[in-house]
């Protein structure tokens, strides 16, 4: 949410080390900038306030990644004005501290076990910022900042019109949560000559899933048509149908994949069977049933050993859901490898 400046840099990929509450203020005021204001039990009782890692980089003129892992150790809320305009993406992957945006309050809190959440909003003028943490708790979050410059000189100068304030919130998709961890882990993962250029790939690809919550190609235009859903609506659902092909929900409750997908149950079941004309618990099912097939094909598994990695107890069960969905036993696809 920052913009690059001077004060700023002396915090700029520096570990702090449980600094005093009174350095600590100074450097938070340092990264808050002109205008900026804090509140906090840190500064009537002093000690430390967190320990962790903050670093914004300017990946391309106009293109800003911050990224924050923190330990809160005391309560903390910093308020300052956003004076730019230009578009704001949040990837929050753990953390139950509030963002607010003017009157919007973003919807990214994680809670505990939760999964990811995102948020991209949209500025055409200032507007005030403020950001609350609880403690103790730890906040992993990127925030990506894109300037009108940069958006016109990717060809998306149309985006600087969208109406200020204008916000989208969703589940981040598999893919998007396993990128924002390579980015958060960039000193382990990211090295040598080519790492600027790695980084920046790795942060475009969130800025494409941010910004495809508001420019969905002709198809996905007409598949929401078709389905009779929201682009929102639509979008979750694609989101939800990625993560249950990853297997990362194989052996959750209906409840576990509302939660991590942000959404009431119910509706969530409604949406996806309107976009893909299926239960969710039955796509999971099909995408243990091919992931067997997969491992018969590759690896020559036995039946039994296809039912237990498909979840099933029984291989009889299995051998009969298998014929279901492909017209001929596992027996059968084993003896033609």
């Amino acid at each position: 949410m920052f913009a690059a400046t001077k004060t700023f840099a002396s915090i700029v990929n520096r570990r702090q080390a449980e600094p005093q509450a009174g350095e600590m203020t100074a450097l938070l005021l340092d990264r808050l900038a002109h205008g900026g204001a804090l509140s906090g039990p840190e500064q009537a009782v002093g000690g430390s306030v967190f320990n962790g890692t903050l670093s914004l980089v300017e990946l391309r003129a106009g293109f800003f990644l911050h990224r924050t892992d923190i330990a809160y150790l005391r309560g903390l809320t910093s308020r300052f004005p956003l004076t730019k305009s230009g578009i704001k993406i949040v990837f929050k992957l753990q953390g139950g501290g509030r963002l607010r945006i003017g009157p919007l309050v973003l919807p990214v809190e994680v809670p505990p076990g939760g999964g990811a959440r995102a948020a991209v909003v949209a500025l055409r003028g200032p507007a005030p910022y403020e950001h609350r943490c609880r403690a103790p708790s730890r906040e992993r979050m990127l925030v990506l900042t894109l300037t009108p410059q940069w958006l016109d000189k990717a060809g998306l100068g149309h985006l600087n019109a969208l109406p200020h304030l204008s916000m989208t919130a969703w589940a981040p998709s598999p893919r998007a949560v396993y990128v924002a961890e390579q980015l958060l882990a960039e000193g382990q993962v990211l090295y040598g000559r080519l790492r600027g250029l790695q980084q920046e790939c790795l942060t475009l690809e969130l800025v494409i899933e941010a910004l495809a919550q508001w420019v969905a190609p002709a198809n996905s235009a007409a598949a929401c048509e078709a389905a009779g859903l929201r682009p929102t609506a639509y979008q979750r659902a694609c989101h939800l149908r990625d993560w249950l092909d990853s297997g990362a929900a194989d052996s959750l409750t209906m409840g576990a994949i509302a939660r991590h997908m942000g959404c009431n149950a119910s509706t969530l079941q409604t949406q996806f069977r309107q976009a893909f004309g299926k239960p969710i618990f039955e796509h999971l099912r099909e995408g243990r049933l091919r992931r067997a097939a997969d491992a018969i094909t590759a690896q020559g598994i036995t039946v039994a050993q296809a039912a237990d990695l498909a979840g099933y107890r029984s291989p009889a069960n299995f051998s009969t859901a298998f014929r279901r969905l492909y017209g001929f036993s596992p027996k059968n696809l084993r003896a033609k490898r």
